[in-house]
This record gives C-alpha cells, structure tokens and sequence, in this order.
C-alpha cells in the first residue's frame, strides 16, 4: 500500500476533496437507485460490493480509516482511472499541452 511512513496517504487536500465529493455523489446516487427500485434498479449484489466500496473509500479519505489492503479496491480505483483518462482524452490533452509548452520555449515565450 503506497503511504508514508506514518501511514498517511499522500493526497493533496484539494484532490482529497474532489474525492470524497466525487465518491459521496457516486454512493448517494447508487443507493437512491437501489431504493427506488424497479427495472432501472443495479444488481443488488454489485450494488452492495460498490456501495462497500466508497463506504471503504470514503473513511479511509476522511481519515476516520486507514485503507484496506483490498484488491478489489485498488482495481475498481485503477479502473475508474483508465476509464476517466479514455473518457477525458487524458492522453491528447498531455501530448497538447507538451507540444505547446515546447514551442513556446522554442520562441522565447514561456
């Protein structure tokens, strides 16, 4: 598990705030769709495994619990960063702004 010696994530306070605001509305939104029920309802299996999840994800980064050392937690957060990156062209956006920050320093601009 990457953390510092004392056991403490090394999370910006910023990105510990999108988090815990990002994993609060995923979790909220989830269990108003396994109340609400019916045919749009998730698989109630999947939907407690997920549910564990943010639940896990959310203390470790409000500080109330450190972080398990899960599998399926460090797999589901790597998923949801490939598929963050794919959706947000994470990649293009990297190459862009190399290709201009190079050719500003090669006319002198930066």
């Amino acid at each position: 598990m990457p953390a510092s010696e004392e056991g403490s994530l090394e999370i910006a306070p910023e990105s510990r705030a999108f988090l815990v605001e990002t994993f609060t509305a995923l979790r909220d939104d989830l269990a108003e769709q396994v109340r609400a029920g019916g045919k749009a309802a998730p698989d109630s299996k999947k939907a407690r495994r997920d549910l564990a999840t943010f639940d896990v994800l959310l203390a470790g980064l409000k500080g109330s619990k450190a972080f398990p050392d899960d599998e399926k937690v460090r797999r589901y957060v790597a998923d949801l960063l490939r598929t963050t990156d794919a959706e947000n062209g994470y990649e293009q956006t990297v190459l862009e702004h190399r290709a201009l920050a190079e050719l500003a320093a090669a006319l002198g601009a930066d």
